[in-house]
Protein backbone atom coordinates (compact mmCIF):
# COMPACT_ATOMS: atom_id res chain seq x y z
CA UNK A 1 0.00 0.00 0.00
CA UNK A 2 2.91 2.47 0.71
CA UNK A 3 4.34 1.75 -2.29
CA UNK A 4 1.75 1.95 -4.27
CA UNK A 5 1.06 5.48 -2.85
CA UNK A 6 4.88 6.49 -3.21
CA UNK A 7 4.65 5.61 -7.21
CA UNK A 8 1.24 7.67 -7.57
CA UNK A 9 2.88 10.12 -6.11
CA UNK A 10 6.23 10.15 -7.88
CA UNK A 11 4.26 9.49 -11.19
CA UNK A 12 1.80 12.80 -10.67
CA UNK A 13 5.41 14.54 -9.79
CA UNK A 14 6.65 13.70 -12.94
CA UNK A 15 3.19 14.62 -14.94
CA UNK A 16 4.06 18.32 -12.79
CA UNK A 17 7.44 18.45 -14.03
CA UNK A 18 6.90 17.42 -17.97
CA UNK A 19 3.90 19.83 -18.04
CA UNK A 20 5.60 22.82 -16.61
CA UNK A 21 8.78 22.10 -19.35
CA UNK A 22 6.88 22.12 -22.41
CA UNK A 23 5.07 25.40 -21.00
CA UNK A 24 6.74 27.95 -23.67
CA UNK A 25 5.25 31.29 -22.49
CA UNK A 26 7.02 32.65 -19.15
CA UNK A 27 4.79 33.77 -16.61
CA UNK A 28 5.06 37.62 -16.74
CA UNK A 29 3.87 39.67 -13.45
CA UNK A 30 3.52 43.87 -14.42
CA UNK A 31 4.46 44.91 -10.87
CA UNK A 32 4.40 48.48 -12.20
CA UNK A 33 2.18 51.47 -11.93
CA UNK A 34 2.50 54.53 -13.47
CA UNK A 35 1.68 58.61 -12.16
CA UNK A 36 1.64 61.16 -14.63
CA UNK A 37 0.95 65.19 -14.38
CA UNK A 38 0.51 67.95 -16.87
CA UNK A 39 2.32 71.22 -15.57
CA UNK A 40 1.39 74.64 -16.42
CA UNK A 41 1.68 78.31 -14.87
CA UNK A 42 -1.88 78.27 -13.96
CA UNK A 43 -2.21 74.86 -11.93
CA UNK A 44 0.32 77.06 -9.52
CA UNK A 45 -1.04 78.21 -6.44
CA UNK A 46 -1.83 81.39 -7.06
CA UNK A 47 -1.64 80.56 -10.72
CA UNK A 48 1.43 82.74 -12.73
CA UNK A 49 0.31 84.90 -15.46
CA UNK A 50 2.25 86.15 -18.33
CA UNK A 51 3.87 82.54 -18.37
CA UNK A 52 3.48 79.94 -21.43
CA UNK A 53 5.38 77.00 -19.70
CA UNK A 54 4.41 73.59 -20.12
CA UNK A 55 5.56 70.21 -18.97
CA UNK A 56 4.90 66.92 -18.76
CA UNK A 57 5.84 64.98 -15.68
CA UNK A 58 5.30 60.47 -15.77
CA UNK A 59 6.66 58.13 -12.90
CA UNK A 60 6.80 54.36 -13.10
CA UNK A 61 7.19 52.96 -10.18
CA UNK A 62 7.58 48.90 -9.08
CA UNK A 63 5.78 47.77 -6.36
CA UNK A 64 8.07 45.06 -5.50
CA UNK A 65 11.36 47.02 -5.26
CA UNK A 66 9.38 49.99 -4.58
CA UNK A 67 11.57 51.84 -6.96
CA UNK A 68 10.52 54.97 -9.06
CA UNK A 69 12.01 56.40 -11.89
CA UNK A 70 10.68 59.80 -13.19
CA UNK A 71 11.13 61.55 -16.37
CA UNK A 72 9.88 65.17 -16.53
CA UNK A 73 9.81 67.47 -20.06
CA UNK A 74 9.20 71.18 -19.88
CA UNK A 75 9.63 74.08 -22.64
CA UNK A 76 8.20 77.48 -22.78
CA UNK A 77 9.50 79.03 -19.54
CA UNK A 78 9.38 82.87 -19.04
CA UNK A 79 13.25 82.66 -17.33
CA UNK A 80 16.03 79.85 -16.70
CA UNK A 81 15.16 77.07 -14.28
CA UNK A 82 16.65 77.23 -10.86
CA UNK A 83 14.74 74.17 -9.11
CA UNK A 84 12.21 71.35 -9.56
CA UNK A 85 10.36 68.96 -6.72
CA UNK A 86 7.38 67.25 -5.75
CA UNK A 87 5.44 68.78 -2.99
CA UNK A 88 3.13 67.34 -0.71
CA UNK A 89 0.55 66.66 0.94
CA UNK A 90 -1.18 68.79 -0.92
CA UNK A 91 -4.62 68.35 -3.27
CA UNK A 92 -4.46 70.97 -6.32
CA UNK A 93 -5.77 74.41 -4.30
CA UNK A 94 -2.76 73.95 -1.24
CA UNK A 95 0.68 73.86 -1.12
CA UNK A 96 3.14 71.98 0.77
CA UNK A 97 6.58 71.95 1.17
CA UNK A 98 8.73 69.72 -0.98
CA UNK A 99 9.16 65.99 -0.49
CA UNK A 100 11.92 65.44 -3.54
CA UNK A 101 14.32 67.58 -5.28
CA UNK A 102 15.21 66.95 -8.90
CA UNK A 103 18.57 67.42 -8.95
CA UNK A 104 22.05 66.52 -10.55
CA UNK A 105 23.10 64.16 -7.92
CA UNK A 106 23.37 60.18 -7.55
CA UNK A 107 23.40 60.03 -10.88
CA UNK A 108 20.07 62.13 -10.98
CA UNK A 109 19.97 64.57 -14.28
CA UNK A 110 17.97 67.96 -14.01
CA UNK A 111 18.93 70.37 -16.86
CA UNK A 112 18.97 73.96 -14.85
CA UNK A 113 20.02 77.38 -16.25
CA UNK A 114 16.94 76.90 -19.04
CA UNK A 115 13.83 77.70 -20.53
CA UNK A 116 13.30 74.36 -21.78
CA UNK A 117 14.81 70.73 -20.64
CA UNK A 118 14.16 67.46 -18.96
CA UNK A 119 14.65 65.58 -15.81
CA UNK A 120 15.33 62.25 -14.79
CA UNK A 121 16.12 60.12 -11.93
CA UNK A 122 15.48 57.15 -9.67
CA UNK A 123 14.24 57.15 -5.88
CA UNK A 124 14.07 54.22 -3.75
CA UNK A 125 10.02 54.86 -1.84
CA UNK A 126 11.08 52.62 1.52
CA UNK A 127 10.92 53.77 5.05
CA UNK A 128 14.59 53.49 5.06
CA UNK A 129 15.20 56.15 2.16
CA UNK A 130 14.67 59.42 3.44
CA UNK A 131 14.43 62.59 1.78
CA UNK A 132 16.14 66.10 1.75
CA UNK A 133 12.67 68.13 2.63
CA UNK A 134 10.97 71.00 3.88
CA UNK A 135 8.16 68.04 5.17
CA UNK A 136 9.49 66.55 8.33
CA UNK A 137 8.56 62.87 8.82
CA UNK A 138 8.35 62.27 5.01
CA UNK A 139 10.23 59.54 3.78
CA UNK A 140 9.99 57.09 0.21
CA UNK A 141 7.33 54.94 2.00
CA UNK A 142 5.23 58.13 2.98
CA UNK A 143 5.74 59.39 -0.11
CA UNK A 144 4.41 55.93 -2.10
CA UNK A 145 1.43 56.41 0.40
CA UNK A 146 1.16 60.34 -0.63
CA UNK A 147 1.29 59.48 -4.14
CA UNK A 148 -1.46 56.61 -4.67
CA UNK A 149 -3.92 59.10 -2.77
CA UNK A 150 -3.11 61.70 -5.18
CA UNK A 151 -1.49 64.19 -2.64
CA UNK A 152 1.68 65.28 -4.58
CA UNK A 153 2.32 67.68 -7.17
CA UNK A 154 5.63 68.40 -9.64
CA UNK A 155 6.74 71.57 -9.94
CA UNK A 156 9.47 73.69 -11.42
CA UNK A 157 10.72 76.77 -10.59
CA UNK A 158 12.32 79.54 -12.36
CA UNK A 159 14.30 83.01 -11.51
CA UNK A 160 11.19 84.97 -12.59
CA UNK A 161 9.11 83.13 -10.56
CA UNK A 162 10.77 81.57 -7.49
CA UNK A 163 8.04 80.18 -6.00
CA UNK A 164 7.06 77.65 -9.33
CA UNK A 165 6.18 78.58 -12.45
CA UNK A 166 4.34 75.24 -13.75
CA UNK A 167 3.16 73.02 -11.59
CA UNK A 168 0.72 69.45 -11.62
CA UNK A 169 -0.83 67.18 -9.78
CA UNK A 170 0.49 64.08 -9.76
CA UNK A 171 -2.01 61.16 -10.54
CA UNK A 172 -2.35 57.95 -10.79
CA UNK A 173 -2.78 56.66 -14.67
CA UNK A 174 -5.21 53.95 -14.65
CA UNK A 175 -5.21 51.44 -17.97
Amino acid sequence: MKNRMLLCLSALAMISIISCEDSTEPTVLDNTVTFTATMTPGAEVPPVTGSTGTGTFTAVLDTVTNIMTYDIVFSGLSSNVTVGHIHGPADATTTNPPILTFNNLNGQQFSTGVTSGTAHGTALLTTASPFVTGTPGINGDSLKKLLFAGKTYANIHTSANTGGEIRGQITLKTP
